[in-house]
């Protein structure tokens, strides 16, 4: 029965001679070389990707651009073809507007009512001097 030491020693031994069999023939170095130009195109793909996220996001403002220049110019006259979206973005304006005024409603209504309250507090400021004389005396203990 062979000894578990000298089974352990004689897997070391084998797989020390197989790491050397790989250096020597340049297999841990090949490996190394084509993970790392497989590091670098995944990292290029990646700033692609980005870039193009970028400039699909441009062209989407450049469209958005052109389609608000052509209402403005066409507003009146739509063509048959644009017609309905005239008619949709219309509707989109008025909800903004009438949105609007909802929320202007409440901030002067929010305003009155503190108007209200702080005018229930009459607060006096005195003179800057006049403070600073008055605080200059009491630490003094005139």
């Amino acid at each position: 029965m062979a000894n578990y030491k000298d089974i352990l020693n004689g897997t070391l031994r084998n797989l020390s001679d197989k790491a050397k069999e790989l250096g020597e023939a340049g297999g841990v170095k090949e490996l190394y070389t084509r993970g790392a130009e497989r590091a670098k195109s995944y990292a290029r793909a990646a700033k692609l990707s980005l870039a193009i996220n970028g400039d699909a996001e441009e062209l989407r403002k450049v469209y958005a651009e052109i389609g608000k220049l052509y209402f403005e110019q066409n507003e009146a006259a739509p063509g048959a073809l644009y017609a309905g979206l005239f008619a949709q973005a219309e509707e989109i304006r008025g909800r903004l507007k009438d949105k609007e005024g909802e929320i202007r409603a409440m901030r002067e209504s929010f305003d009155a009512e503190q108007a209200e309250k702080n005018g229930d507090i009459e607060v006096e400021i005195g003179d800057f001097e006049d403070i600073v004389n008055a605080t200059e005396s009491d630490g003094r203990g005139q």
